[in-house]
């Protein structure tokens, strides 16, 4: 058994801020029935953020602005625990699927919609984009960092996105939760700028006033000489030395004892406060060796440390054996690219272990399979097809598991 096996979600988001909830719903072992145009998901152009929330998931290609397809699209409500997209205000009114609609057809249904601000205010009605939020949070003034006098920095593509959707797991569950001790259904939403206030939570005013937070220094390396990161002769390398017998090693390790009972540099504080002139002691030692050399001395010394890694190349998280065991390597086989590797399981079970499924699905890779879940004869399903409601690909693609 899954964690939550037997629990029907229909995703009728697009993009990132929808779908990816979804997708770690799946991962727990929900069957999760992905409703996309017939021209299939607007971020299917581009490849890696369209794979990188869709896997697991069985796709149904429907004409929501028809009848039928419409009629279609409740029947899977029907069969639903929880509804899940990220539809702009109006738009699954004017669809007919939106929580009044779903509701009538499915009194306990969950029903989760991932905003842009939020379901109510002035900007309710509009969409938006994950860098508007990581601008309203402040999030690209502190990555500059504008205060050291650097511009501010987009962060990087889809954080809040992510941040949104995985707080709509949260809601999802609770919610399921609920509806399992009550048998009461509700309406939830989660939004991009809630995701973005929840990586600026360190933020905060006593009577006005806002309080010191660990800020970033001009070069963007990090918070303090001995948390930051720190040029090899061959990448980078982070260091977390927080503890004093961890600042003792850290002497230890590049060779410079006679650090640990400087003066200005024999507590937290005193680093602290002459970190420019401690940096310029350790700069150009690690310049020496290459990260490896250094991760391993800095192991030996009990020095928290790690690589800067390109995510790009994906040589660490996608083939390192390591993460392998640990479950966070996923590999299976998709139908135009052939065989593809994702990061894994998330989240670890001891009795109910999630499930990986299979690869993201192709634009109706299962809509003949659905159908036929809700009762369609092959005769039908084709009428359909051709009466532009529904759509599959002409190959016969396996639903593998």
């Amino acid at each position: 058994m899954h964690a939550l096996e037997g629990v029907v979600l229909v995703d009728f988001g697009q993009y990132l801020a929808g779908p990816f909830g979804p997708m770690v719903i799946g991962d727990l072992g929900a069957d999760v029935i992905k409703v996309e145009p017939l021209t299939g998901d607007g971020m299917r152009f581009v490849n890696q953020a369209f794979f990188g929330c869709q896997r697991g998931k069985r796709d149904i290609a429907l004409n929501l602005k028809s009848d039928r397809g419409r009629e279609i699209a409740l029947q899977l409500v029907a069969r639903a625990n929880i509804v899940h997209h990220n539809m702009t205000a109006g738009v699954a009114k004017r669809l007919g699927i939106a929580y009044e609609h779903c509701k009538a057809v499915n009194p306990d249904i969950v029903y989760c919609n991932t905003w842009a601000y939020g379901l109510e205010g002035p900007l309710a009605h509009f969409g938006g984009l994950d860098p508007l939020y990581q601008a309203a949070a402040g999030l690209e003034f502190d990555s500059g960092p504008v205060h050291a006098g650097n511009k501010p920095m987009y962060y990087r593509f889809g954080m809040t996105d992510t941040a949104n959707a995985m707080l709509s797991v949260v809601g999802c569950l609770a919610a399921l939760y609920h509806q399992r001790r009550t048998g009461e259904g509700q309406e939830l939403w989660t939004s991009l700028l809630d995701g973005a206030a929840m990586f600026a939570s360190d933020a905060m005013l006593v009577d006005g006033e806002p309080q010191e937070r660990p800020q970033l220094d001009a070069d963007q390396t990090g918070f303090d000489a001995c948390y930051r990161l720190y040029q090899t002769n061959d990448g980078w390398l982070q260091i977390a030395a927080v503890k004093h017998e961890q600042w003792v090693g850290l002497c230890n390790a590049l060779r410079l004892p006679e650090l640990v009972d400087d003066d200005r540099f024999a507590t937290a504080a005193a680093r602290h406060d002459h970190r420019q002139q401690l940096e310029a002691l350790l700069v150009p030692v690690f310049a020496k060796a290459t990260a490896i050399v250094w991760s391993r001395i800095l192991d030996d010394h009990g020095v928290p440390n790690e690589y800067a890694r390109d995510t790009k190349a994906g040589e660490y998280q996608l083939f390192d054996a390591d993460n392998e065991r640990l479950g966070l390597v996923a590999e299976y086989v998709q139908p135009k690219i052939g065989r593809m590797r994702q990061f894994g399981s998330l989240i670890d079970f001891s009795e109910t272990p999630g499930r990986v499924r299979s690869a993201p699905p192709m634009v109706g890779e299962h809509t003949r399979e659905i159908l036929s879940w809700l009762g369609y004869a092959d005769d039908d399903m084709q009428a359909l097809k051709d009466e532009g409601v529904v759509y599959w690909p002409d190959e016969n693609y396996a639903w593998t598991v």
